[in-house]
């Protein structure tokens, strides 16, 4: 008997009912697939444990420190961002091709290395300090900074999110929930909102928003904080009393003026509250309406201290530092800020790029040096009143470089990428070229030149080679001579965007850097110690997940290397006295040699994380769907809903 003949045999209510039954299956087992967890998705932070001890510290002896185990965050982990996000700005971070598995296991294993040394550090601070700001690494006695708070408890807590270590993050949530935050004594709050504030809301958002504690206390800080705007101007004070709502001076500095746009905007939009991120604007507003009456001589170059009550940058004739723009420090963050803002916003506010575009082109006019025969770009400070450069630079302007990379690729400026790898190479080369493989905290470099990108990284024979051809009819641009040969090696030109083919990503186990240059004659450097900074490693992550040019990390395994060898101490890092000073046969057995009994709260929140975060998948903490505020915390990018906060005509 055929099927047709058995079907039309069959009751026609019976085929609809066996159709029904067979819809109601299909669509159960979907629902079941895509709603039961798969044992690679996140397991809760409050359910999943670390391979940590969970034992109380104390005595004289340090637990040991046991080999963590990485586990790579699940694919739906928040790690790897907001799943419905796709941003409408260019793309930042390069496609990476597939890993061989033998560059996956030396990657892991630096990557793992990197997270022993956070522990043994942590470790320490947990023994002899915890619920102190800071632990002293050599006396192991703690300190108090930043308000008796826990700077260090508090600014870990998004690094130990990110390094899977549940357990330790836990295990501070009861201490964080007794913090009071009305002290009777002055507190920074430039520093209270980018380790404390930035380091609750990140958490909070990084910890899948189950610890509601966190963004309480966030609030409940910025509440403390906020009578500190309350100026002529709108600026916060330098420095704060929360117990007698008083503040000792009226001066603040531009950095802390504009570093707190973001860690406000955020908190308004988990909370509900509009207040903060209307401070925000309101300061933003300010800055971008000062001109030459409020101290302000070349647009977008902002001098570095401020009168709260006047709403002017200071002006001392005998104060020399009043008039200098700087990228360093005092002025830093801000020009970060303009930047991160405009991402963080996805663009919707163009006010927020065109400030950062405005002291871009200005920085690059009369700021930038560049140092003959060298690859070496040098961003000192400026005086905007007199026109006229210093010749030092420090450790913390080595974060421009990846401010330079994401501005190059956001606002289609190709020369941007380019300067950002020349400040770089000079950012490592301090490190490269000392005793200790450190780098100072600052440096003053003479014989330097205006930045040319005609003649920038170029011989004196190259320059000539490129003017002789002009003279002899024999002779062709060699301009054009590059420009045929890369065609005819099929190479792509510099302006190919990056989404039209795919560039295969290289790999290799045995990557061999460059050998480094003499020092310049003129290079000294003014402050030979070493803080444990992260301004360096934080532009090779960035640098690296936008190129992926594994020269990067390898500069950051060298840097990684030197840390462990001359910062280590028995119970945690202390900084470095002398990077050009190492120990000699009298030295050798000396506790402490050359060390400096200090250690910041960087070092966990910074450091240590940006070195993880460059030998980490390049899908973890993608700069496509994170923002890091300028202490390392990352918020997660979506398409907020700005307009509540901000009702702004376009600018």
């Amino acid at each position: 008997m055929g099927l047709s003949t058995y079907s039309s045999k069959f009751p026609k209510r019976w085929k609809l009912f066996i159709v029904l039954v067979g819809i109601l299956l299909i669509v159960s087992q979907i629902y079941y697939i895509f709603t039961t967890p798969s044992k690679q998705e996140s397991i809760p932070l409050d359910v999943e444990r670390s391979h940590t001890s969970n034992q109380p510290m104390g005595g004289d002896k340090l637990p040991k420190v046991h080999d963590p185990i990485i586990k790579t965050p699940p694919r739906h982990s928040i790690l790897t961002g907001f799943g419905g996000f796709k941003s409408k700005l260019p793309q930042l971070q390069h496609d990476f091709s597939p890993e061989p598995v033998v560059y996956t296991k030396l990657r892991e294993s630096r990557r793992n290395a990197i997270k022993k040394s956070f522990l043994h550090g942590w470790t320490g601070y947990k023994t002899y300090a915890m619920g102190h700001d800071e632990l002293k690494p050599l006396s192991n006695k703690p300190k108090t900074t930043f308000g008796g708070w826990g700077a260090t408890m508090v600014d870990s807590l998004s690094t130990l999110v990110i390094m899977d270590l549940t357990d330790e993050f836990l295990n501070v949530m009861p201490r964080i929930s007794k913090i009071n935050f009305r002290v009777d004594q002055d507190i920074s709050v430039f520093e209270s909102i980018i380790r404390y504030l930035g380091g609750f809301i990140s958490a909070f958002e990084l910890g899948e928003r189950k610890q509601d504690m966190l963004i309480q206390k966030a609030e409940k800080l910025a509440q403390e904080l906020l009578p500190a705007f309350d100026t002529p101007s709108g600026f916060p004070y330098h420095l704060w009393n929360p117990a007698k709502n008083t503040s000792t001076n009226q001066e603040t500095l531009f950095a802390e003026v504009g570093t707190f746009q973001l860690e406000f905007m955020m908190l308004s939009q988990l909370t509900g509250n509009t207040i903060y991120g209307e401070k925000a604007q309101q300061v933003t507003d300010f800055l971008d309406s000062m001109g030459y009456e409020q101290g302000v001589y070349i647009k977008g170059l902002y001098p570095t201290a401020l009168d709260t009550h006047k709403g002017r940058f200071k002006d001392d004739p005998s104060n020399w530092i009043l008039a200098i723009s700087t990228f360093g420090a005092m002025g830093d963050s801000t020009f970060e800020y303009f930047l991160k803002e405009y991402l963080l916003m996805d663009g919707s506010v163009p006010q927020y790029g065109r400030m950062y575009t405005e002291s871009i082109n200005a920085m690059k006019k009369h700021m930038l040096r560049q140092v003959p025969g060298y690859d070496l770009l040098l961003l000192p400070p400026f005086d905007t009143q007199h026109m006229n450069h210093r010749n030092s630079m420090d450790h913390l302007t080595c974060f421009v470089p990846g401010m330079l990379a994401m501005g190059a690729v956001t606002f289609n400026q190709p020369e941007d990428m380019i300067i950002a790898k020349g400040i770089l190479e000079t950012c490592v080369f301090m490190y490269r070229t000392t005793e200790t493989g450190l780098s100072p905290e600052n440096w003053a470099l003479g014989k330097t030149e205006e930045y040319n990108p005609v003649t920038y990284n170029k011989t004196k024979s190259e320059l000539e080679k490129l003017r002789n051809w002009w003279y002899d009819d024999e002779l062709v641009n060699p301009l054009i001579l590059e420009k045929t040969e890369r065609e005819s090696q099929n190479e792509l030109p510099v302006h190919k965007k990056k989404d039209e083919t795919r560039v295969v990503t290289e790999y290799s186990t045995n990557y061999k850097l460059p050998p480094v240059k003499k020092r310049p004659e003129s290079l000294y450097f003014d402050d030979k110690r070493y803080l444990l900074r992260p301004e360096t490693v934080e532009s090779l992550f960035i640098l690296y997940r936008m190129t992926g040019d594994q020269k990067y990390q390898e500069y950051g395994w060298e840097i990684y290397e030197s840390i462990e060898k001359w910062c280590k101490t028995k119970s945690a890092y202390a900084s470095v006295r002398n990077v050009e000073r190492t120990p000699g046969e009298e030295d050798e057995e000396t506790e402490g040699f050359n060390q400096i009994d200090s250690m910041e709260t960087f070092l966990f929140a910074e450091t240590f994380k940006y070195l993880y975060l460059l030998f980490s998948p390049p899908e973890i903490l993608s700069l496509d769907k994170f923002i890091f505020n300028t202490e390392a915390h990352p918020f997660v990018r979506k398409h907020w809903n700005w307009d509540k906060i901000l009702k702004k005509d376009d600018v």
